[in-house]
This record gives structure tokens, sequence and C-alpha cells, in this order.
């Protein structure tokens, strides 16, 4: 991956992790980080686009969520919200540090029991560098995938999350887009390790991508 700048797919997960347990408590509802601003001196907001429909449980959960604080929607789209919050500690904030190494963080959604950053790389001692900072603060640090620009067709050319596009292969490889289908919600639910509701917010979600970037254009 020398010569030019890659992609970088990279799992985060640590308990104290921004929204960790919100995510845990309601894992059907997909969590994308927008942005961040700093509000003073070690003091973050964050703005985040949260789909899955189930907003009441979702801001139920926020409420006794240590890692933030000041939740409020500024956006409410019908079926995405999007919320704004005080980060509570930056203890376990590290993206900031990706930006100092020369990286560009393209998305950060929530997934795989923490968040899931894609990430555009000048190199893989880069990466290095951000991956010993990252377990410096224990956060662990698990690389999914490492590609050039243009080589990820179903995600980047058609809009969808790592966490979509990773429901859509395995509902595909599990049969469950044949007929009659290989397998039901709830087989692959227990594949991918998120619950049934999840996996149908996911499918859903995915789908309305792909006929968007496709059919619909």
């Amino acid at each position: 991956m020398s010569g030019s700048r890659a992609i970088a797919e990279i799992t985060l997960v640590h308990p104290e992790l921004v929204l960790t347990p919100t995510i845990e408590a309601v894992p059907e509802m997909e969590s994308e980080l927008e942005y961040q601003t700093i509000a003073g001196p070690g003091e973050y907001y964050l703005f985040f686009k949260v789909t899955g429909g189930q907003f009441d449980r979702f801001e139920n959960a926020l409420a006794t969520d240590p890692t933030v604080s000041e939740p409020t929607v500024i956006i409410d789209g019908g079926e995405f919200r999007v919320y704004r919050m005080r980060l509570t500690s930056t203890e376990r904030l590290v993206l900031p540090k990706a930006a100092e190494l020369g990286m560009r963080v393209l998305h950060a959604t929530s997934g795989r029991g923490g968040w899931i950053a894609t990430l555009e790389i000048p190199d893989v001692a880069a990466l290095r560098a951000f991956r010993a900072h990252c377990l410096a603060k224990d956060v662990a640090f698990a690389v999914d995938r490492l590609y050039h620009p243009g080589e990820d067709k179903l995600g980047s050319a058609y809009g969808l999350t790592p966490v979509q596009r990773e429901t859509l292969q395995v509902a595909y490889e599990r049969g469950y887009f044949s007929d009659p289908r290989g397998a039901s919600i709830e087989d692959l639910a227990e594949v991918l390790g998120v619950s049934s509701s999840a996996v149908s917010g996911r499918l859903r979600r995915g789908m309305e991508a792909l006929v968007g970037s496709t059919v619909a254009r």
C-alpha cells in the first residue's frame, strides 16, 4: 500500500468510547459521527446522525450514558435525527490523533461492538502510529480492510456504510435474497451477533442506499 494514499477501515472498541453504552443498549439504531467541534479547552461537542426508528429507546439510553451530556435534537428528519452532545471525557477520544498523523476521517459509524472508522491514510506507517496511540489508551484496534480508492465498488460507489455493506454481503452469501430463501433475518442476526431488528434496519437502509444510487438515478 505504498506510493499512494489508501483507505483503512478499522474497528475501535472500549466500553468508555463515546456512546458505547447507548449503542449496546439499542443495537438496532445506527449512529454516524457527522462532525465535532471544540467547545473550549479540552471540551468537545459531537454531532451524530442517528437512524433506526427506536428514538424513544435511544433517548432513554442517552439519559444514563456517562460518555455524553446535554444531548439535543437539532434536526428531526422523521426517519433520522441529528443530535448534538457534549463529550464528558477526552480520555478515550482518539480520532483527533488520526488528523494529527495526516489521516482524513471519511466515516465513523457505530457497529461491531464499538465504532467503525473509515480513514484515508498517507501510508501504513501513519496507521501503525495511530494503532499505537489507540492501544496506549486501552482502545482495542483492528484493521478490517485496507484498500486503494476505487477498489471498494460496493461501499463508496453506492453510499453504503461499512455496517450496511457487511450486512448485505452476509445476506447475499447466506441466500437471504434467494427464492426460496436460504436464511432468515434471525439467521443473519446470529451470524452478525446483533438483534433481528438491527439486521432488518440495516438491510432496509442498505437497500435504500443501493436503489437511490442506481435505479432511482
